[in-house]
C-alpha cells in the first residue's frame, strides 16, 4: 500500500489536534473546584474604618469618670488576683471536665482520623486528676500562648462534615493569653510540660515553657509601677538588646519603667534558666500605646477597635487571633474595663435590655433608640456585638464573626466572613443561599447590654 506524503505543517496541525483531545480527557476527569463565594455586600461596601461611624460627637465619653474610675478599681484587682492565691479558683470536676466530655465523644486529629481510647487514656494520664492539686505557684507568662482543656497541643475536631465544626474549632482550645498575664499555677502534668493555669477570665493548661515563677521581688515590681495599656495591635517589641520578644497586642498591659520622648520604656517578663521571671526592657512608640486606663471616648474607642478591623477570626485565640468575645474584652482592657472571656457572660456584664418578643424591624428601631454607640453590646446565643452607630437608618456593628448560616438542597452550610468586619445587622441578606430568617444575625439577637449602667 502506497504510503500518503504529510506535509511537516500537516504533522504540526495533527500533533496539536491529539495533544488538545488529551488535555480534554485529563481535565474531564479533574475535579471540579468551585469557585470563592462572594463577599457578602456589608463588607465589601460599607466603610470598614470605625471613624465613620462617630457623628459630630466622637470625643464624648462613653462612661462617666466616676464609673470609669470604678471600673479600673475592679479590673485592677482581678488582673493581679491570681498573684493573691493561694490556692487554685475551681474544684477538681471543673478543672478536669475536659477528660469526661471528651471520652464520651467521638473526635479527630489534625490527620482527620478519629483519635483513639488509648490518646484520650493517656490524656487522662498526664493530667493526674486524683492529684489534685499538685503545685502552687503564682507565674507570668512570657510569650503569648494559650490556655488549653486538656495538657497538650494537640487538637480535638469534631466532625469536619457538619457546618460549624471541624477545622478551626478545635474544642481543646479555651483562650490565647498575652504576654504579661498574672497566673496562679495550681497542678503540673505528670510529664512536667505543662501546668494548670488561672488568669483573670479563664482557666486551662498552658506550656511550662511558656511561663516563669513570678517570685516576691518580680510581683512586686510589676504590680507598684504605673501599667502602660497597649492601643494599637500588632507592634513588633524588642528588648533593649534589639532581639525580639512578642508583638504588642491591644489587651496587654505592662509596667512602666519610663516615659521618654522616644515612647513608654516597659518591663517585659522574660525566664531565666531557672524558670524564674525577670525582666528586661522594651520600648513602645507612642502611637501604641498610653497610660492606663484611656480616656472612654468613642473617638479613642474607634481608634482602638480600628487596628484590629480585618484581622483574621480565631477560633478561642488560636493562632493569636481572636473570636466575637475576646475581641471586645481586648477592645475594653486599655480602658479599664474587664469583660469576661466568653460571650454568654458578657452578654451579663451591664444593664441588660430585652428584645424577645419583637419583630426585627422593631428590634432594629429599640437598638437605635436606646444603644449608646461603643458602649452597648448585642446578644446572641453564641455571639456578641458592638453597636457602634448608624449609617442611612441602619444599626451599625463591629464584631468577630465566622459565618453565616445557609441552607442549599436542603442541607445546612456556612457563608464565610471569617474576620473582623463593621457590617449592618443583616448581612448576608442578599445571598440566595442564606437561611431566613434563622440566617440573620438580627431575626436571632436576643438583647441589648448597656455598658456602665451597672459594673460587671
Amino acid at each position: 500500500m502506497r504510503s500518503i506524503p504529510v506535509s511537516s505543517r500537516s504533522r504540526a496541525a495533527i500533533l496539536a489536534f491529539c495533544l488538545s483531545l488529551l488535555l480534554s480527557a485529563c481535565a474531564a476527569k479533574g475535579p471540579l473546584v468551585p469557585p470563592d463565594p462572594p463577599e457578602v455586600r456589608d463588607v465589601t461596601d460599607l466603610p470598614q474604618d470605625l471613624f465613620a461611624y462617630l457623628g459630630p460627637d466622637g470625643g464624648r465619653s462613653v462612661f462617666t469618670p466616676d464609673v470609669q474610675a470604678g471600673m479600673l478599681r475592679g479590673f485592677l484587682t482581678g488582673h493581679f488576683a491570681p498573684w493573691e492565691r493561694t490556692s487554685p479558683p475551681k474544684d477538681p470536676g471543673d478543672a478536669f471536665w475536659g477528660l469526661n466530655h471528651f471520652a464520651a465523644k467521638k473526635v479527630y486529629g489534625e490527620n482527620l482520623l478519629r483519635r483513639s481510647p488509648a490518646w484520650m487514656a493517656e490524656m487522662r494520664r498526664l493530667s493526674r486528676p486524683e492529684d489534685f492539686p499538685n503545685f502552687g505557684r503564682p507565674a507570668v507568662a512570657v510569650v503569648h500562648t494559650s490556655l488549653r482543656v486538656l495538657p497538650t497541643l494537640e487538637p480535638a475536631f469534631l466532625n469536619r462534615h457538619l457546618p460549624g465544626e471541624g477545622f478551626p474549632f478545635d474544642y481543646l482550645q479555651n483562650t490565647a493569653i498575652w504576654a504579661g498575664t498574672p497566673l496562679y499555677l495550681s497542678h503540673l502534668s505528670a510529664d512536667g510540660a505543662f501546668a494548670l493555669a488561672h488568669c483573670r477570665y479563664a482557666s486551662g493548661w498552658v506550656p511550662l515553657a511558656d511561663v516563669a515563677f513570678a517570685g516576691s521581688e518580680f510581683r512586686k515590681k510589676f504590680q507598684s509601677a504605673p501599667l502602660v495599656t497597649v492601643t494599637r495591635d500588632r507592634v513588633p517589641l524588642a528588648d533593649e538588646h534589639g532581639l525580639f520578644r512578642f508583638e504588642a497586642r491591644v489587651g496587654m498591659l505592662l509596667p512602666l519603667a519610663r516615659a521618654t520622648a522616644r515612647g513608654y520604656e516597659v518591663l517585659l517578663p522574660v525566664r531565666d534558666a531557672r524558670g524564674e521571671a525577670v525582666t528586661v526592657r522594651g520600648l513602645l512608640p507612642p502611637s501604641a500605646a498610653a497610660p492606663l486606663p484611656l480616656p472612654a471616648t468613642a473617638a479613642n474607642l474607634a481608634r482602638v477597635g480600628g487596628s484590629m478591623l480585618g484581622e483574621p477570626y480565631g477560633w478561642g485565640g488560636m493562632y493569636g487571633h481572636r473570636d466575637c468575645s475576646a475581641l471586645l474584652m481586648d477592645l475594653y482592657t486599655p480602658f479599664g474595663l474587664g469583660l469576661p472571656r466568653n460571650s454568654r457572660q458578657q452578654g451579663k456584664a451591664g444593664e441588660y435590655i430585652s428584645l424577645e418578643g419583637l419583630s426585627d424591624q422593631d428590634k432594629e428601631t429599640a437598638i437605635l433608640a436606646r444603644g449608646v454607640p461603643f458602649a452597648t453590646l448585642l446578644w446572641k446565643p453564641g455571639h456578641i456585638m458592638l453597636y457602634v452607630g448608624e449609617l442611612g437608618g441602619r444599626a451599625m456593628i463591629l464584631h468577630d464573626v465566622w459565618g453565616l448560616r445557609t441552607e442549599e438542597r436542603g442541607r445546612e452550610g456556612r457563608h464565610i466572613i471569617g474576620r473582623v468586619a463593621v457590617t449592618t445587622l443583616t448581612p448576608g441578606e442578599e445571598l440566595p443561599e442564606l437561611e431566613k430568617p434563622e440566617g440573620l444575625l438580627l431575626h436571632t439577637i436576643r438583647g441589648m447590654v448597656l455598658l456602665g449602667s451597672k459594673n460587671p
